[in-house]
């Protein structure tokens, strides 16, 4: 090739012609590499099922009977729940059962679309009135959930949860195996009790390989610590929130009763309904 000396009017040599044709080319392998990029970036969108709409089951009545719309006390309104509420009547503050319904329709569409993505939900509620329905409703729609106590770490330190888990197996599934028949009755006592403290504290997430994707709680102040470690980790959460809290801690708060067992219990079921419909365990 040859060498062409490009000159500006002082003389000075600006650059050959040579390295003009390099740049070309250095320009068209750079928008190669982009048209590259965006063609996975579309597959990776692909591989995402496209959000469908849930339709709720309940309406406003539903709400109104399970008495979602009883609040604390007006004194112990959180400054920032005061947008949810409809008034106040009689010292209580009464939630309004609009925003309700158009806030559990959002939250019931994000976990329905997360599910059929095959994302990993688990539930949480391990205030006396929550456990029984949260441990129902999980089995019965296939997902993890918590009732027991919320182990500090679960989400943020991970791997050692792992680590729990998988004593827990070795334990439950040497025990059931007779694998330990060689120890002694003292020492199988012992693996049996811890076995059963295991099960309490990670039973309900046993079956999960990896983090979980997706965090529901049963009142946003008794669950703060969940939901912490869930922001700090980036786990995307959904929370009933009374007016005793912040509904800013969760990314889908559901303003509703959450000390009845009738209003956990209608919300809950619903939530339920929703992972059920997606059809992806």
């Amino acid at each position: 090739m040859v060498k062409t000396k490009i000159v500006n009017r002082t003389g000075k040599k600006l650059v050959t012609k040579a390295l003009v044709v390099k740049a070309k080319k250095n320009v068209e392998k750079v928008k190669e590499v982009e048209k590259l990029k965006e063609v996975i970036e579309v597959k990776k969108v692909d591989q995402t099922k496209e959000d469908k709409k849930y339709s709720l089951t309940i309406g406003l009545k539903d709400l109104l009977d399970a008495g979602c719309h009883l609040g604390h006390k007006v004194s112990k309104t959180h400054p920032k729940a005061r947008k949810n509420i409809y008034q106040a009547k009689d010292g209580i503050q009464i939630v309004d059962l609009v925003k309700t319904l158009d806030a559990l329709e959002k939250a019931c569409n994000f976990i329905y679309n997360a599910q059929r993505n095959g994302k990993k939900i688990v539930l949480v509620g391990t205030k006396r009135q929550a456990r029984e329905v949260i441990k129902r409703v999980a089995m019965d729609a296939g997902v993890a959930y918590v009732t027991s106590r919320w182990l500090g770490g679960t989400i943020t330190n991970w791997e050692q949860i792992r680590k729990d888990i998988k004593k827990y197996w070795d334990l439950k599934n040497g025990l059931e195996q007779g694998k330990f028949t060689e120890n002694t009755k003292k020492e199988l006592l012992v693996m049996k009790k811890e076995m059963i403290r295991l099960e309490k504290i990670v039973g309900g997430i046993a079956s999960l390989e990896k983090l979980f994707d997706v965090v529901f709680v049963v009142d946003a102040g008794f669950e703060k610590t969940a939901l912490k470690e869930a922001r700090m980790r980036g786990v995307k959460s959904v929370a009933i929130v009374d007016t005793d809290a912040d509904p800013k801690k969760a990314d889908f708060a559901i303003p509703a009763n959450d000390d009845s067992l009738k209003s956990i219990t209608v919300i809950v079921e619903e939530v339920g309904k929703a992972i059920k419909a997606a059809g992806v365990k």
